[in-house]
């Protein structure tokens, strides 16, 4: 059995009771509990669960069955589509704390790229090498393990403790209420809990509170197709629509101040991000800054035309921007709408790609019972303080928080390694994570 050493050692330092105490003391062989949380980031790295498009869900499966193998109650939800959802509860009537993890991972591009098959799980050197490693399986292997560990401690929790695994943050699918599984398990209350950690990356040596905020839109310009020898320049539906892209961007680029709360983590998040994205070609303090303090626009793809010699018939272009704290969706859709009532650009159209007023940016208070909780537990593994930052990507979170739902990031994977070639994790950081948050169940319902 895979969890067989740690459940065993773990079971030891529990009392039926739960005492904090105890629960606070899990003394793993090294050896033996990496091998067995490795052999699990492994497992769940074999399953090909790109997104888009999600073909299968058996990975949901897999997980499902790990669940139940210790006598957890496990839900499968079908928002419509293949996005297949999973939670699973134990513990008082009380909302209480949710595990949070995504199996879904971006493609894993040209197979020629990877020093290892992206989805072999290699394990080599105390790491683990595949597609979605560091974003975020190996986090979710390690919430997985602490969820089963406390079911089985029979630890007593005055409230709910609850995890959920969905298949389509990177991608968001239309359910029933919009887009994204997690939106739509919170607005029909098959997810209650008040609070929630994420095992997104972002390292084990601080706790992400807050992000900036996604909009996602597809622009069309349309005109006349005719012989490419006899062009009008200005009319060309792609030079239109480069040209709008660029108005666009010039209406953006003002500073964008941050909510006082959380306006003195710009500067360390802004040394940390110029560290963690040095790879990415972020190599000065003000570049990184900015990411927190303005818009951003990327230029994702862009289709249009048949021939070189034909003008062509439309253009179109899927961006997308991010909206940084202290701004609005509304704010940015106003300033996109403002330039396409321009003459010039009547015939550019403006399609929404997942549009949700819960994508847009949010924090977590420094002063909630959360924060405070998982600095606690984060300080009192490492055996020192743990930094707040915020970061300058997007994720589930912003929809957990638009749900009242305090949640922060905490997970053993790098911004460096997410998304990119030779995508890997440490199995010591996970295993860290996974003593992160045990000790965070107890600090969080105040288990003496």
């Amino acid at each position: 059995m895979i969890h067989e050493t740690i459940e065993s050692k773990t079971r030891k330092a529990f009392s039926k009771r739960g005492v904090q105490s105890k629960m606070c003391q899990i003394r793993c062989d090294k050896t033996n509990a990496g091998k067995e949380l490795g052999a699990m980031i492994s497992k769940l790295l074999q399953f090909k669960s790109e997104n888009p498009p999600v073909e299968d869900y058996d990975v949901q499966l897999f997980i499902k069955e790990e669940l139940e193998k210790v006598g957890l109650k496990v839900k499968l939800h079908h928002p419509g589509d293949k996005a297949v959802a999973l939670t699973s509860s134990f513990g008082g009537d009380e909302p209480g704390l949710i595990f949070y993890g995504h199996t879904d991972v971006v493609h894993a591009g040209d197979r020629k790229g990877w020093r290892y098959p992206p989805y072999s799980g290699r394990i080599l050197n105390g790491r683990v090498f595949g597609r979605g490693a560091s974003d975020m399986k190996a986090a979710l292997a390690a919430e997985l393990f602490a969820f089963r560990l406390l079911f089985e401690s029979e630890v007593e929790l005055p409230g709910r403790l609850e995890f959920v695994s969905v298949l389509d943050e990177e991608n968001w699918h239309r359910t029933p209420v919009g887009y994204g599984t997690s939106d739509w398990l919170l607005s029909t209350c098959k997810l209650t809990g008040k609070s929630c950690v994420m095992g997104e990356p972002g390292g084990i040596s601080r706790i992400c509170i807050g992000e900036r905020g996604d909009y996602w839109v597809k622009l069309r310009s349309v005109g006349k197709p005719r012989h490419g020898s006899a062009p009008v320049y200005d009319e060309n539906p792609c030079v239109r629509l480069f040209k709008c892209l660029d108005e666009i961007r010039e209406c953006i680029k003002e500073k964008v101040t941050p909510p006082q709360e959380v306006k003195h983590l710009i500067k360390p998040s802004s040394v940390f991000l110029r560290d963690a994205l040095s790879s990415s070609g972020i190599g000065d303090y003000e570049t990184a800054r900015d990411l927190l303090t303005h818009y951003s626009m990327n230029v994702g793809r862009v289709t249009g035309g048949t021939m070189i010699n034909v003008v062509p018939e439309d253009c179109e272009a899927e961006v997308a921007f991010c909206i940084p704290l202290g701004a609005t969706r509304r704010e940015l859709d106003g300033k996109t709408k403002r330039i396409l009532k321009e003459p010039q650009y009547s015939n550019v159209n403006l399609e929404y790609l997942g549009e949700s007023d819960a994508a847009g940016p949010s924090y977590t208070s420094p002063k909630s019972h959360l924060v405070k909780s998982l600095s606690r537990s984060a300080s009192q593994v490492l055996g020192k303080p743990v930094p707040l930052y915020l970061t300058q990507g997007t994720s589930d979170a912003n929809v957990f928080r638009s749900h009242g739902v305090d949640t922060c990031f905490y997970g053993p994977g790098t911004y460096e390694g997410a998304h990119g070639y030779n995508e890997s994790v440490s199995i010591r950081d996970t295993l860290t994570a996974l003593k992160v948050y045990l000790r965070l169940v107890g600090n969080f319902f105040g288990i003496k």
